[in-house]
């Protein structure tokens, strides 16, 4: 059955400091919101060293089925919480910067590098020296949802640096940086999708347990589509390279788009032909020669580009601009089933 509105939706929130206050009512007021508003219950106090800098923190959160996402701007500060046995997240933190900062969990304090990735667990008492703040994004997932066990909590929580492991370059940190985009919020069930698939594939690969192949379909299938995105002006991609990109086999690359509107090729194909379709309809393009539209969108030659162009349009590429409102209408189209 279709899901309604409600819930699909999930809770967008925004935090910044007002403006007008002094220094020491800022960092009061960020102090008793910041209390108030993480789960697990945080004192913070001024840091003795905190570097002579103006400094304004913000924070920002989304919280739907199952899941949370939160990127926070810290202020200079210590930080410190009690154990809360009560909670039930896995909660993978990106410190996106983190100058001289010191993360002390089940008391035993250890300096952070920018850039480094890390399980928290708050059901343990923990503390953190941040005295020139930090930049953290962090993923909140519903344990359970994983059938993550005490034990392997525990290993996951031992291990070092996560940020050079290729699941959380591929998968990760690119979830934790689209986030924002317009809308989320209306779309909090597919999000909560998303992300249980990112830490599945994640935690799968770092106990070295099986890893079911539907439940990694979400991650790598929106992974992929975003490195389409970005690489379809290359000649050379193809689903060989994708394959190898992402250390699967080609057969296995078909099943994760199998039920998609277009599948991996067609999508490199449909790619390629709206931007095409977008330089063909400029202005200005009369000056530009076919084979330079052909290269500069990833055909190989001019004959691809024409093959492509009449398939998804019905028109030959000169026939472009005597239809203009025709191709527009089929560009849109072509736009929209390459929505991620």
């Amino acid at each position: 059955m279709p899901q309604s509105a409600a819930e699909n939706s999930g809770q967008l929130r925004r935090y910044a400091v007002p403006e007008g206050l002094s220094p020491e009512q800022r960092f009061e007021h960020w102090r008793t919101w910041y209390g108030s508003a993480v789960e697990t219950p945080m004192r913070l106090e001024k840091s003795a060293h905190a570097a002579p800098v103006p400094f304004t923190p913000s924070a920002m959160s989304l919280a739907g089925p199952g899941f949370s996402l939160i990127e926070i701007f810290n202020a200079p500060a210590l930080g410190s919480w009690a154990p809360n046995p009560d909670t039930r997240d896995l909660r993978l933190a990106y410190f996106r910067k983190a100058p001289a900062l010191t993360l002390a969990l089940d008391g035993v304090p250890e300096p952070v590098s920018p850039g480094s990735v890390r399980f928290i667990d708050t059901s343990l008492g923990g503390s953190f020296d941040a005295p020139e703040g930090f930049h953290a994004l962090q993923i909140n997932i519903d344990r359970s949802s994983l059938d993550v066990s005490e034990a392997a909590l525990r290993s996951l929580l031992r291990l070092p640096d996560l940020a050079k492991h290729p699941i959380v370059g591929t998968f990760v940190i690119p979830a934790l940086l689209s986030w924002k985009r317009p809308g989320i919020d209306r779309e909090a069930s597919g999000t909560a999708d998303i992300l249980r698939s990112v830490m599945a594939t994640l935690v799968g690969s770092l106990l070295e347990t099986p890893v079911d192949d539907g439940a990694q379909k979400p991650a790598l299938s929106r992974a992929v589509k975003k490195y389409l995105d970005a690489n379809y002006d290359n000649p050379d991609l193809d689903v060989a390279m994708v394959a190898e990109r992402f250390n699967l086999s080609r057969r296995s690359l078909f099943y994760f788009f199998e039920n998609e509107e277009l599948h991996l090729g067609e999508r490199i194909r449909a790619l390629r032909t709206r931007r095409a379709l977008e330089l063909l309809l400029q202005a200005d393009a009369q000056r530009v020669t076919y084979s330079e539209i052909a290269s500069s969108c990833g055909f190989t030659n001019v004959q691809s580009m024409r093959r492509a162009v009449k398939e998804f349009t019905g028109m030959n590429v000169r026939e472009i601009h005597r239809s203009e409102t025709v191709v527009r209408v089929a560009l849109q189209q072509l736009r929209e089933s390459l929505i991620p």
